[in-house]
Formats: structure tokens, sequence, C-alpha cells
């Protein structure tokens, strides 16, 4: 099991991605800054990488306009999931154009099937069982993966995983809802959203983020910090699984622990 989940982490940048019109050249996703340290009794003057953070400017025919402060880069990504996760999309071919500013990376401009919002449905997740040792695996590829929070300790992560093992998404950004976003996007333009039976994230499993999940029909959610009150009473009324405080060999089930495949 370690074995292929460590080649589907190392192998999903490897895939095909669908391209934005006018798509600019990948950006810088860190930079150095010069800073002050406290070590010792005394500030010094350090240097550090820092993650960049850009408002991204999302323009949809008769809707407002949508600002996004994101990590640059993988932006059609995280158009995509970001318009799904809002139900203003429910696949790939309700997306016409996406249109990306060529000098201007910060402007976008979508056109969709239709400019309506769709009706907002909370599906009740597939039944699944899993044994629960297998998060301990995924979390170990997932914070493998984690190269740009690694560098500058300000990001957040997200992971779609199918019922067998296979990393089908991820996203990594400034904002855990872009991370998330950016993870649903990937999966939902490759066309295997429908495949994802797990959603790991690095942040607290808060309201919107459960929502977000029930939205794209994902039975399980977890992550490697707590749930709020909120996100709890969504997920028991919505069959969803929510697992959190995932630690190497311990992890706290807040809902739906029925899908845990447990030797007792």
């Amino acid at each position: 099991m370690a074995t292929m989940l460590l080649r589907a982490f190392n192998s999903v940048g490897e895939k095909t991605r669908p391209q934005a019109s006018g798509s600019p050249s990948q950006p810088a996703l860190v930079c150095p800054r010069r800073l002050q340290r406290y070590a010792a009794g005394a500030l010094r003057p350090d240097q550090d990488m820092i993650a960049v953070e850009e408002d991204i400017r999302i323009r949809v025919q008769d809707h407002s306009e949508m600002i996004l402060a994101r990590t640059p880069g993988d932006d059609l990504h995280l158009i995509a999931g970001h318009l799904f996760s809002r139900s203003m999309v429910r696949g790939p071919e309700d997306i016409l154009d996406v249109s990306i500013n060529a000098r201007n990376a910060s402007l976008a401009d979508v056109v969709l099937k239709s400019p309506k919002v769709i009706r907002r449905i909370y599906p009740s997740p597939r039944p699944l069982r899993f044994a629960p040792e297998q998060l301990f695996e995924f979390k170990e590829m997932f914070e493998k993966r984690q190269k740009l929070f690694k560098n500058t300790g300000a990001t957040h992560a997200a992971a779609l995983i199918s019922a067998n093992g296979e990393l089908l998404s991820y996203g990594e950004d400034v904002g855990r809802h872009n991370a998330f976003d950016k993870a649903i996007g990937r999966a939902l333009l490759e066309g295997s959203l429908e495949n994802a039976a797990i959603a790991m994230l690095s942040s607290r499993l808060a309201l919107e983020l459960t929502i977000k999940t029930a939205t794209a029909n994902i039975p399980i959610l977890c992550g490697f910090s707590a749930a709020t009150s909120s996100g709890i009473q969504f997920a028991e009324d919505n069959n969803i699984t929510l697992i959190g405080r995932i630690r190497e060999s311990s992890l706290v089930v807040y809902a739906h622990g029925w899908r845990l495949r447990t030797r007792q």
C-alpha cells in the first residue's frame, strides 16, 4: 500500500492539465525576504523564503466579480473548483472558456454555459468502509508532498484520494479554501472527481469545508487539525465521516465512524 501511494503522490504532477487561453508562464511561489530573528536573547538580521500571496479577480458574466487572495499558479483548477463549490457549475462542460490575461495573471474572464446559479444539492455520500490505518499512510505521503509548506510554513494543502488509495488531485495554497478548491477543480476537469472517496486537509475541519465535501459527494473528510461544532453538525446531518487530529498512530472520529473497519 505505501509503495503504491508514494508512486501516486510523486506522479500527480505528470498528468495532462487543461490549459486556459492566454495562461502566463508559471509565476514565482516564494520570494526571499530580509527579516530579524530572535534567538539567544538577541535580534539578528536574517533572510527567509516567504509564500507569495496575490489577488486574482474572476469575472463571470451576469455575476458580481469574485476576488480571491491565493498562491499564484494553478489558477485554472482554482477557478473551476471555486465555481463548483459555489454551485455555479456541475462539470467541465459547464465552463466554456477561462481566459487569463497574459500580461496580468491577476485577472481571469470566465464564460459559462449557463450564467444562472445551479441549485445547491447536498447529496448523501455513497457507502464506503476502510481501515483507519490507511489514513496514517495517506498522512505520511501527504506531508511529503507539502513542498511549499516546508519552504515557507505558510500554506495549506488538500488532497482527494480514491477508495483504492490513488491520489486523484492535490492543491496547495496560502488559503485553506483555495487549496481545497484547487484539488476539487483539478479532479473535476480531469474527470476523476466522482472517484474521490477521501478528502484530506491540513487545516481545521470547519463548516464551509465540510459543505464543499458534500457538494463534491465525497463520503470521508479528514485532516490533521480539529473540527468545529458547525462542521461536526453538518457532517452528522449529511452522512459524512468526519475525522480529525490525525497523528502517527491515532485519530479522532467526530461523525459517522461506521465507515471505519476496525478489529474490535
